[in-house]
């Protein structure tokens, strides 16, 4: 849910993904993309450079996590909000 929560907001490469989830590991991430990318929820997409280029993102069938993904994301707004007052 995390990773989708991050690819929500638009396309990302792995090492920015792993700088916005610091405490996940490199095997975990790489794990948890492919399997994501197994079950179409993000497409990941290789571009032929050198060095080589991979970005992630939302597929089309990903988009339909998108209303959960916005209810965590109101939900922890408001969790953050009531631990300051």
């Amino acid at each position: 849910m995390i990773c989708l929560y991050w690819l929500d907001t638009g396309t990302r490469r792995f090492n920015e993904l792993q700088r916005l989830m610091p405490d996940i590991s490199h095997k975990v991430l790489a794990d948890t993309l492919r399997t994501l990318e197994q079950e179409w929820l993000i497409t990941r997409t290789e571009f032929p450079e050198v060095p080589p280029r991979v970005e992630y993102k939302i597929s089309p069938y990903g988009e339909s996590v998108r209303p959960l993904i916005e209810a965590v994301r109101v939900w922890g707004r408001a969790h953050l909000e009531r631990g300051r007052t």
